[in-house]
């Protein structure tokens, strides 16, 4: 994932979960806002819940990878918190594509259908 479509900043962060909507899977929850640019940011979140460094890392890491098999077909402009859960390690990574797909077109945030 590139730095320029990272949310870095701790108040942005806030803003989108206090302001924006949410919506959960057993193994994520996603956050959006819409933003003033043209953009997607994204912020990745794994608390101590998931594990220890190493399996929060783990499940940074591998969500990291599925925004990039799936940014092509988001709709740009919004910034997007996801939160990894604790079972995010137990699921196989077809699933979690799956999971933050069908979070996403929840949300009303894909373009098209990821075949």
């Amino acid at each position: 994932m590139k730095k320029s479509s990272r949310l870095t900043r701790s108040e942005d962060i806030r803003r989108v979960r206090s302001e924006g909507r949410s919506l959960a899977h057993p193994s994520l929850v996603v956050g959006f806002l819409p933003n003033q640019i043209e953009q997607n940011r994204f912020a990745v979140i794994a608390g101590r819940s998931v594990g220890g460094a190493v399996q929060r890392n783990l499940a940074k890491r591998r969500i990291r990878s599925v925004i990039q098999t799936l940014d092509d077909f988001l709709k740009q402009g919004f910034d997007i918190i996801i939160i990894a859960r604790r079972s995010i390690l137990d699921i196989e990574y077809q699933s979690l594509v799956e999971a933050l797909q069908q979070l996403l077109d929840r949300a009303g945030l894909m373009k098209d259908k990821v075949s």
